[in-house]
């Protein structure tokens, strides 16, 4: 994880990203990019000098936003963090995954929520959007939350899709943070797998990664996002992570199984399309 991106909307939700992030460049090195969006055109920063100055306005809102920038890149949390700032314009979950997309973005940590919206809301839409078109993983976090000690990460999957790039992300983050991880399959009456059958899936993931710990558990429940939940609380998970595969082509009002899991967790979400 040597390059994290943050939105930074500076709400309590963004603050709790903010300081997840340092937590994970604290034991990783790299660098943090905290991205905030304002209400100016694409790409106003490219424009010729003599075209913004018929622009005040803009100017100012631009200058006023980067100032802002600056001073909360030196809150006592970013101490020993290599911090870069960036002010752009747009629909804030377009450019998030735009610029992460072409600064090659390892992770992007985000609040669930954002500046104005409620925790009665299910999740933030631009949360939601981002978890659901971002090319790099994306770990969601809620208001408050502090990461600290990690050494629970819980891999919910079925092991059959091809899940190596995911796998590689969840043992870089346990190896830095002297983590074990659970594999964790989910046992439903509509999707029931024999505990050999998983098992053999499972070891043909930790057969490639030999430096890490892994334990294999089969969890039945109802309901897939339910026996996530049950299964994280149960193995004292400090991070869940999971496959989400509704596309930007479904409705945003259809929930995905990480939109989920991710409202009724007390732990951050890490989240990856295949």
């Amino acid at each position: 994880m040597k390059n994290i991106l943050v939105p930074i909307d500076f709400s309590i939700f963004a603050i709790s990203a903010a300081k997840t992030a340092a937590a994970i460049v604290s034991k990783s090195g790299g660098n943090i990019h905290l991205l905030n969006l304002i209400d100016i055109p694409v790409g106003w920063q490219k424009q010729p000098v003599s075209v913004q100055q018929g622009y005040p306005v803009l100017e100012n809102r631009l200058v006023e936003a980067e100032i802002k920038m600056e001073k909360f890149a030196k809150l006592a949390f970013f101490k020993n963090c290599n911090v870069i700032t960036h002010v752009l314009g747009g629909v804030a979950f377009e450019q998030i995954v735009i610029f992460a997309k072409s600064k090659k973005m390892d992770l992007i940590v985000m609040g669930i929520h954002g500046k104005g919206e409620t925790e009665d809301k299910f999740i933030g839409s631009t949360a939601q959007r981002v978890i659901r078109t971002a090319t790099c993983p994306v770990l969601s976090v809620k208001r408050g939350f502090n990461l600290g000690r990690v050494n629970k990460f819980l891999f919910a999957s079925n092991f059959e899709e091809n899940i190596s790039s995911a796998m590689t992300v969840v043992k870089d983050l346990a190896i830095d943070f002297g983590a074990n991880v659970d594999l964790a399959y989910i046992n439903t009456p509509g999707y029931f797998v024999d505990d050999q059958t998983m098992e053999f899936r499972m070891k043909k993931f930790t057969e490639a990664h030999k430096k890490l710990k892994f334990n294999r558990v089969i969890h039945n429940s109802n309901e897939k996002e339910e026996g996530i939940l049950q299964c994280a609380k149960k193995r004292h998970a400090n991070i869940i992570a999971m496959v989400t595969h509704l596309r930007t082509v479904e409705p945003s009002y259809l929930i995905s199984g990480t939109d989920g899991v991710l409202f009724h967790s007390k732990v951050p979400v890490l989240s990856f399309i295949i």
